[in-house]
């Protein structure tokens, strides 16, 4: 890797699935080596929706790159965004992207500071707000 800068193509990126199956996402970060920010591609299937959470340290910025119109739960309010449309999220407040469609929405995720990594986000039961402990 280069000190001055490092390129790679989105496809050589490994897409990977969560475990149970879900959205499925690549590590753009991981592969470009950031230190200071986290950066993913997500994409979510017709019924996919991403874990009710929050973050300790980071704050993340959510772009619909296709498959809009989609929904954002960002704390108590549900937020419609269109492809193109970029949403701002404080690190303490609690958001989840859903897919209600029948079409795959493809996402850009970028978080700061890159805090603990994965370790960084803090799963919410979707109901009470309360926090899920980790297994």
């Amino acid at each position: 890797m280069s000190d001055e800068h490092t390129r790679i193509a989105e496809e050589a990126v490994e897409l990977r699935e969560r475990r149970g199956g879900g959205p499925a996402s690549r590590d753009i970060s991981g592969a470009l080596g950031t230190a200071e920010m986290a950066i993913r591609t997500w994409r979510f299937g017709p019924g996919h929706a991403m874990a009710y959470h929050r973050h300790r340290n980071q704050e993340e910025v959510y772009h619909l790159v296709s498959g809009g119109p989609q929904q954002v739960q960002i704390g108590a309010d549900e937020i419609t965004v269109d492809d193109g449309d970029w949403v701002r999220v404080p690190k303490d407040t609690a958001r989840r992207i859903v897919n209600t469609t029948d079409r795959e929405a493809v996402w850009l995720t970028i978080g700061a500071p890159f805090g603990e990594g994965i370790m960084d986000g803090i799963r919410l039961d979707p109901e009470t707000g309360e926090e899920i402990p980790r297994a």
